[in-house]
């Protein structure tokens, strides 16, 4: 039989369980706020110790231990008694939250610049990094996840139950069943739906995209939505970037990250737009070259990388 709480809710209690089972929780007053706010987070606390204590029955039905025993504090729970028998269940598992500590902690996948990585989820879903991407999953909460910068590639396992739940820039996305690309730069989110929908901002904006839609969400201004060839989501892979209208500040971003060298634009160049697809050739000794005409500027070789000028002028 399935809980009478969602999924979002049972993270939030396994969260609250762990961090109980730390020696240095101090936070009572956070936790009992979170109990108070809905009936059904004490339940969803409960079963949360229950299955934990199930776990560590488990460990000590093993031959060896795989981790030292931690003994419980008893004067933490004096200080919140009325909780009553969650509290009790609580500190009878601290064994079982310090062995799970390290494997339920958030952790960070990211990527140098000019390098992919895949990540497979424990549902089967995956995530294709681009190159200078990090990005912070949970083990607690696979359905969930947080693009702090770069680029990547979602392919999601839908489930109506239990949403998977992406956080870039301050915003949230929902999937409704969705292969989906995210850019994260550092003022805007790029949003592009190649298979399925996504909902952005589902809290105030609320905008659906669904496969061939597009956005552009610069910060503190309104997302854009526009309209987008589906095979052209995620083209990264296979070394092409696919633009319409583009700035080249934003190119210019993304050579950056595709070729794991900076490229940067002056001032008076930043603001022309690009329309067009540019094919990348990683191994060449000087792989902008045969771009730069295209974009309609010129290529500087500095010690780093290179700078895009207007054809008629170096860069200051």
């Amino acid at each position: 039989m399935n809980p009478p709480f969602s999924g979002s809710i049972r993270d939030q209690a396994q969260l609250w369980a762990i961090r109980l089972g730390d020696d240095a929780f101090d936070d009572w007053d956070g936790f009992t706020a979170w109990l108070e706010e809905n009936p059904v987070h004490s339940a969803a606390y409960d079963m949360a110790v229950a299955h934990d204590a199930a776990i560590v029955e488990t460990l000590r039905a093993a031959p060896r231990p795989i981790m030292p025993v931690v003994q419980p504090v008893p004067s933490r729970v004096s200080r919140r008694a009325w909780v009553g028998g969650a509290m009790a269940a609580a500190v009878a598992g601290l064994v079982g939250f310090a062995t799970l500590r390290d494997t339920a902690s958030p952790y960070v996948v990211e990527t140098g610049p000019g390098v992919h990585r895949t990540v497979t989820l424990a549902d089967g879903s995956s995530i294709m990094l681009n190159g200078g991407t990090r990005l912070v999953l949970d083990h607690t909460a696979p359905r969930r996840a947080t693009l702090e910068r770069g680029e990547a590639l979602f392919t999601v396992r839908h489930d109506d139950r239990d949403p998977f739940e992406l956080k870039v820039g301050g915003t949230k996305l929902v999937d409704v069943g969705t292969v989906f690309n995210v850019v994260r730069d550092a003022s805007a989110t790029r949003l592009s739906v190649s298979e399925g929908a996504v909902v952005y901002a589902p809290d105030t904006d609320a905008v659906r995209l669904d496969a061939g839609q597009a956005l552009i969400a610069a910060d503190g201004a309104r997302p854009i939505r526009t309209q987008v060839e589906t095979t052209s989501v995620g083209a990264w892979r296979s070394g092409q970037l696919v633009y319409s209208n583009a700035l080249l500040t934003t190119v210019a971003a993304d050579l950056s990250r595709n070729l794991g060298k900076p490229v940067d634009t002056i001032a008076d160049v930043g603001g022309v737009r690009f329309t067009g697809i540019i094919n990348l050739d990683t191994k060449a000794a000087d792989p902008i070259a045969p771009i730069a005409p295209l974009l309609g500027v010129r290529a500087q070789r500095n010690a780093l990388g290179w700078t895009l000028t207007r054809p008629d002028r170096a860069p200051r």
